[in-house]
């Protein structure tokens, strides 16, 4: 499934990790039914010993998260992570979701100083950089749910 963003301006980097529209960016997952697992993404079915890997089905997590973790990076990501410019620094967010998954990603207008644990997140889009055709090439990403004031 190809996902294209609003009036194709936006294209994800990689297909079938996350939808979007206007007002909001899903992570697609799945859930096995039989051991209550969600997996992301959603082809990478890790199952709990015994599990009889029944009934899985592909879902869309919930837009906010909390933040378990975190990481400031001092340098780029290794390819195949591609961008534009030097994002350095960076965060490295590790959210979990209400369906008990925790997911890592870029996290994007939060200063270094309001990074906490337990601080509520919702995904979002950051933009790689642009192809040949203008568009946004984009992956997901992680912000916080109330605006931050810089000090």
């Amino acid at each position: 499934m190809n996902i294209v963003g609003p009036e194709g301006k936006m294209i994800p980097a990689l297909p079938d990790l996350f939808v979007w529209n206007e007002d909001q960016v899903q992570l697609m997952s799945a859930h096995c039914q039989s051991c209550d697992t969600y997996f992301f993404p959603a082809f990478h079915e890790q199952h709990r010993p015994g599990c009889s890997r029944q009934g899985v089905q592909k879902v869309l997590l919930n837009k906010n998260g909390i933040l378990k973790s975190y990481t400031i990076q001092h340098y780029m990501p290794p390819l195949p992570f591609k961008t534009e410019g030097n994002i350095t620094p960076y965060i490295i967010g590790l959210v979990e979701f209400p369906e008990g998954i925790q997911i890592a990603g870029i996290v994007k207008e939060c200063p270094f100083h309001a990074l906490k644990i337990g601080l509520s997140m919702e995904v979002v889009t950051f933009t790689l950089y642009r192809n040949e055709q203008g568009q946004e090439v984009v992956t997901w990403a992680f912000q916080p749910t109330d605006p931050i004031r810089d000090k």
